[in-house]
């Protein structure tokens, strides 16, 4: 992990209190980035990485206990080298929300809009392709544009909102990042469509809603996913989020005239449908 940087501070805070909350007896030694190496790493019964540096550090080496690479979109988890020779086995807990359960806020949330607009890049396929099949499956209009530079953001935008539709930022770096979040929002909001973001800056920043993971949330289920492998249980595959929040601009929600849930009320009524499901 990256000891300067605050999202992994509160990421390491909550995988330590939750496993000593039932292993207080548990040892958990923190590593920099900088000062990585297997002698330190030896004795290490399972190694967790947090962020996308740490995991490619992480998967760079032989390391031969069981690896959890946290706090990282699954891009991040997508592009590792392949597993050294000889390496145990790793997984991940990735930042991206589960396509489902961000239609099934839409669907919540704004229950009278019918459309919605993707933009992904072509590396970003799967993505895209996952959020237009649940919102096909949804009964949802989709409409979908592919931007390879930012150059064609524009243009796209333009295609995808020609009519009010909500717009789903995703974490594709090469379209949605801090040189175009701006740009993003005021486009989409002059075409009066809402936007739904990846964090909660989206929605200080002027999206209508967000739908994420805080560091806290994503250590503890780090570190439950610890307390599984120590257990004996068999390495899973790469988990979502299981535990998430919603965030909801009221002032934007007001320019639009669209009426919303508090988020803490979407967020609860969101998580009570997941637990029904079969």
């Amino acid at each position: 992990m990256r000891t300067d940087d605050n999202a992994h501070v509160q990421a390491y805070a909550a995988i330590r209190d939750t496993l000593h909350s039932v292993a207080p007896e548990m040892e958990i030694n923190k590593v920099d980035i900088s000062a990585v190496d297997e002698l330190r790493l030896k004795d290490a019964r399972i190694v967790v990485s947090l962020g996308s540096l740490a995991a490619r550090t992480a998967a760079e080496r032989r390391l031969s206990q069981p690896v959890i690479h946290s706090l990282l979109p699954e891009s991040a988890w997508l592009a590792l080298p392949p597993r050294a020779r000889g390496a145990a086995e790793a997984t991940a807990i990735v930042l991206d929300q589960p396509a489902e359960r961000q239609i099934a806020l839409i669907r919540q949330a704004l229950p009278e809009w019918r459309r919605i607009a993707l933009l992904a890049g072509s590396e970003a396929s799967t993505r895209r392709q996952q959020l237009a099949g649940a919102a096909r499956s949804a009964q949802l209009e989709v409409r979908e544009a592919i931007v390879d530079v930012e150059g064609d953001l524009y243009p796209a935008m333009q295609r995808v909102l020609s009519e009010p539709a909500v717009l789903i930022v995703t974490p594709d770096a090469r379209i949605f990042n801090s040189y175009t979040v701006q740009n993003v929002l005021l486009t989409a909001y002059r075409h009066r469509s809402p936007v739904l973001g990846f964090s909660a800056a989206y929605v200080h920043a002027g999206a209508l809603l967000a739908l994420y993971s805080t560091p806290a949330q994503i250590g503890r289920q780090t570190a439950e996913l610890v307390m599984r492998l120590i257990s004996g249980r068999p390495m899973p595959p790469v988990q979502s989020p299981q535990y998430f929040q919603v965030a909801t601009n009221l002032n934007v929600a007001r320019s639009l005239g669209v009426t919303l849930d508090s988020a803490d009320v979407l967020t609860a009524t969101l998580a009570k449908d997941e637990k029904g499901k079969p």
